[in-house]
This record gives C-alpha cells, structure tokens and sequence, in this order.
C-alpha cells in the first residue's frame, strides 16, 4: 500500500508539473491570439491608444514653423474694440478685403459665411421704421443707397477672394455652388464620403461674386480633437472642396481639381476598392487616406503667421507681409466661439487648421501611412509575442516582466522613429 501510494504521489506531481507547463504555454498563446484578433477588428480602444499618442509625440515634436506664404488675419477681440462688434456691418468687410487686396495678397479667404442679408443695409433698417408719414421721405432716401451686401460683392469681383459654407446633416434643399471642376482617376470619389443632407450657403448674391467656396467644417474625433481634415466633400451628387483647397486653387488661379482612387493608372489596389488616394490642385498633390483626409501637422503659436485685423488699418503697417500671401480671415475672439481642440491647443481658433494645413500643402510636409503599414503592425505584433511566449516557457516568470518592460520600450520606440523619420501619424 505504502509502495502504491508513493507512485500515485508521483503521478500527481508529474502531471501537475505536465499542467503547469502547459498552462504556462497556453495561456500567453491565447492572450497573444486575443490581441491580434482585437488588432485586426479595430476595436476602438486600439484607436484611442494610437491617437493619444500622436497627440503626445505632435507635442514632443510639432511641425517646425517655416514662412510658407500662408497669413492669419484674426479678428480678435482687440480687433473688435478697435473696429466696432461682431457681426460687421458688410461694408467694415468689403473695407477689410480691400486692404487685402491692394497689399497683393495671392487669396483672400474668410473662415465664414454669409447666410443672411446685412441689418445695417440702408433699405433693411428703413424696413423697421413705422410707416408714417414723418418717415416717408427718410424712408425713401434710406432706400435708395447703395445696399451693403451688394456693395461687398462688387468688392470680391474685383479679387481673388473665397467664402466659406457649411455642409450639415439637416435635411434641406441648399446646395452650395461648385465653383471649380472635378476630373476623376480610377473609381468616382463619391462612393468613399460622406453624404451631408443639407447645408448653410452665403447669399446668392455673394456666392456668385466669389471665386472660390470650400466647406469650413472639419470631422473631428470621437474625443472632438481635430487630427484629420478632408479635402473633399458630398453633397448629394455634388463634390465639393474643402476651404483650404480652393484657396490654393484661387490662389494659382486655375480652374480644377484631379481626384485619384483605387483603381487609377499606377495606384494598385490589389482588385480591391481601397478609396481616394490623392488631390491634385494645380501644381499641389495633396496623398489622402481612403476618405479623402489628411492629418494635420500643426506648429505651435506663431506670431509671424498671424496678423490682427485691426492692425492693416494702422498707419504704419507693411503691407509685405501680406503680399503675395494666401490670407485667411478668421477670429480668435472668444465670444464667437470659433474655437477648436488640437493635439496642441485645447482652445485654437478654427482658422488655424485651414492655415497649418496650406502650409504643410505648400511645404510638402505630410503626415501618412502607406498601405502595407497595418500588416506590418500585425506581423511586428505577432513576431514580438512569439519572443515574449518563448521567453516566459523556457525562463520562466521571473523574466516576464523584464521582457515585457523591454517590448514596451521598444515598441515605443519604434513608434516615435516612425513618426520622426518616417512621419507615419500613428503606429503599432
């Protein structure tokens, strides 16, 4: 009995040392599995892990400011002491592009739109006058001067100037008007955006005087950090740009834009539909992800870049600094709400996306990822817990987490190189 029970002992140790290894085996490969099945669905947590990090590696290494050509016009909140509160009568804007204008700026571009008619016009206010007979001769006097919007819109004529618009997904009949052409490579983009319902046009009036009107609006995050930016929109069947293209396209003065998709001469899709590609707008192609984005890589503050408004009306003001510039006119001021949240700025006028990216346009500095970089990810992800499972079977847990700590670190690494040298948004 004692003999028995000695070899029953032992046969319980044998397989409980057989379980234990097996389980030390085991385990990691299905933890490691679990991992790559997640990596490859694209659970949204994998998102937020890769976009915190860009958010982190854009603040450890921005964009390096470089004069690109590209002005801020900011009608901040000293401009508006200056020069009277928001909005504007039509006639302060038509004096402010203008002065633009004269000073030889390539574009004139507003950060805004003009939906409604100017309440300072003469004819409006007379409008609101009672109908008696003491009024009936200002009445007539008021309505036969000049009416702000239409003295505006002789003002645009006269220069390069673009207006914004705002695309929705309220259900309405606006459609904003295409000022430029679309040549199609490979599949028609439409397909690959987004279909806005509705919209918010400026004045017919003013549309029609403009040579340019891009969408202002930006798609931002789940979190609402503004990261990617698309260069094209839909609207129904109607393709429409975004502001800060037809600001290049005004500024060179041509006429269209090429669109490339999967499919087209020289992009292999690998008999997929993988979506846009790139835009091309005069002498810029601008490579975009499949829904025709494209990350911004934003500079921190800089006071070369951004000019007050109420500064061109000084006596004293260079107009170099403006000439030859594509000029955007937005605001900072904080009663208008304008503001945006940015890798680098909680608060950032929403002009300044507009301008980061023309400059990264005109400077051909671009953030991307190439079409193999996933699968690479995925190989590089496997490969590493194959190292870590052999590691932890054949040492043992006293160097798991040594091991652990060093795959961290270098997957870290790695992911800061491919952002530095490789300007890969996100990775790993």
């Amino acid at each position: 009995m004692p003999a028995m029970a000695n070899r029953a002992s032992q046969w319980v140790r044998k397989n409980r040392r057989s379980v234990s290894k097996r389980s030390q085996t085991l385990l990691p490969a299905a933890a490691l599995f679990c991992v790559a099945a997640l990596y490859v669905a694209g659970f949204g947590w994998t998102g937020w892990v890769q976009q915190k990090a860009f958010d982190v590696f854009q603040n450890l290494q921005p964009r390096e400011w470089t004069d690109a050509g590209v002005r801020v016009i900011d009608i901040d909140d000293e401009s508006l002491a200056r020069l009277g509160q928001w909005p504007w009568p039509r006639t302060q804007v038509a004096r402010l592009t203008t002065r633009l204008r004269d000073m030889g700026a390539a574009a004139v571009v507003f950060d805004a739109f003009f939906s409604e008619p100017d309440r300072t016009s003469p004819a409006r206010i007379a409008s609101s006058w009672p109908d008696e007979p003491e009024f009936r001769a200002a009445h007539e006097h008021l309505k036969s001067l000049p009416d702000h919007d239409r003295i505006l819109a002789r003002t645009m004529a006269g220069g390069r100037v673009v207006l914004g618009f705002a695309l929705t997904n309220d259900v309405n009949n606006v459609v904003p008007e295409a000022k430029a052409s679309f040549a199609f490579a490979g599949d028609g983009p439409l397909s690959y955006l987004h279909n806005y319902t509705g919209a918010v046009a400026n004045l017919p009036v003013l549309e029609k005087a403009a040579a340019g009107l891009g969408n202002i609006g930006f798609q931002a995050e789940s979190d609402q950090v503004v990261r990617r930016v698309p260069l094209l929109f839909r609207r129904g069947k109607t393709l429409l740009p975004a502001l800060s293209m037809e600001a290049l396209r005004v500024a060179q003065g041509v006429s269209n834009y090429a669109v490339k998709a999967s499919g087209a001469s020289g992009e292999s899709a690998g008999g997929q539909h993988t979506g846009i590609t790139a835009v091309k707008v005069g002498q810029f192609v601008v490579p975009t992800d499949g829904e025709g984005r494209v990350w911004v890589y934003y500079t921190r503050d800089s006071a070369s870049r951004t000019i007050p408004a109420w500064k061109l009306f000084e006596k004293g003001f260079d107009p170099a600094s403006v000439e030859g510039t594509i000029s955007y006119v937005g605001t900072s001021a904080s009663g208008l709400k304008d503001l945006r949240i940015t890798p680098l700025n909680p608060s950032a006028p929403g002009v300044e996306a507009h301008a980061n990216l023309t400059e990264q346009i005109l400077t051909g500095t671009f953030l991307q990822r190439p079409d193999w970089a996933p699968g690479a990810e995925l190989l590089y992800l496997i490969v590493l817990g194959l190292i870590l499972l052999a590691i932890l079977t054949r040492a043992g847990a006293r160097w798991s987490a040594p091991a652990v700590t060093i795959a961290i670190g270098a997957t870290i690494g790695l992911s800061w190189h491919a952002f530095t040298a490789w300007r890969w948004p996100r990775s790993m």
